[in-house]
């Protein structure tokens, strides 16, 4: 039997306030639709379509929703997840967040998911929830690596960032570092976990899928446009990543 997690799906009218309050337990939100500016202690944040967040239990925050509202997917993770959240030093007390298509698309699959109910649904939902929480993770974990890197490995990666989306080499980003390709490619993929050539393609794919979203996008404009070197190309590294076409993508989850 799989255990059940509390799940709900909380609609926000346009223009609208919530007071300062907190919850009893830990919560995890994901954004499918709309958009809100939340005040967590001093802190101000806003949150879009695909923003993820941790809630710690008794956390006073407030929120101010936008002029379209805003749709989010509520969850309970369960203590087990949190557990291996905690041993994985996500952080959870500074209450991280994010934002990637990759959110935005697991967000639209629970959505569509809690809209059905056959012999299935529950081991599909759970599945998806760990997915999710196991993203969360992932990236909270890039997050904190990333902020212990010294200064010449950051400004590679700010040199990835700048020309994601055009020809680039090892060459020249061991360049732009002051450092050796050999030493750049081992220290890259020591401190992210990734090799610099994973790491860019992820960062076209998170391009592309974005663009994707736009329901007349072309396929073939949005692997150019990206740096792949073709439809065929982008096919290959979207599916790698995703587990669907770019196609696919697009007409399940354009707004």
């Amino acid at each position: 039997m799989v255990a059940q997690t509390t799940v709900r799906v909380s609609q926000y009218r346009p223009n609208t306030a919530m007071a300062p309050h907190a919850h009893g337990d830990a919560l995890i939100s994901l954004v499918v639709a709309g958009d809100y500016a939340e005040r967590f202690g001093a802190r101000e944040r806003h949150f879009a379509r695909g923003h993820i967040a941790f809630c710690p239990p008794g956390a006073v925050h407030s929120q101010m929703f936008g002029r379209e509202g805003a749709q989010q997917i509520i969850f309970e993770p369960q203590a087990a997840w949190l557990d291996y959240l905690s041993d994985c030093r996500a952080g959870l007390e500074d209450a991280p967040c994010a934002n990637t298509a990759l959110f935005r698309y697991l967000g639209d699959r629970l959505l569509q998911e809690l809209r059905r109910e056959d012999e299935f649904t529950a081991i599909a939902r759970e599945g998806i929830l760990l997915e999710i929480v196991a993203a969360f993770g992932r990236r909270e974990a890039a997050v904190r690596s990333e902020s212990k890197a010294p200064a010449w490995l950051k400004a590679a990666r700010e040199f990835i960032h700048d020309h994601a989306f055009s020809p680039i080499s090892v060459a020249e980003i061991a360049q732009a570092a002051g450092r050796h390709e050999i030493h750049l490619a081992r220290e890259f993929r020591r401190r992210f976990g990734v090799s610099i050539g994973a790491y860019l393609r992820r960062l076209r794919t998170e391009e592309a899928a974005r663009l994707l979203e736009r329901p007349q996008a072309d396929i073939t404009d949005v692997a150019l446009s990206c740096g792949f070197a073709s439809h065929s190309h982008l096919c290959r590294v979207f599916r790698a990543h995703f587990g669907v076409t770019p196609s696919h993508y697009r007409s399940r989850h354009s707004h």
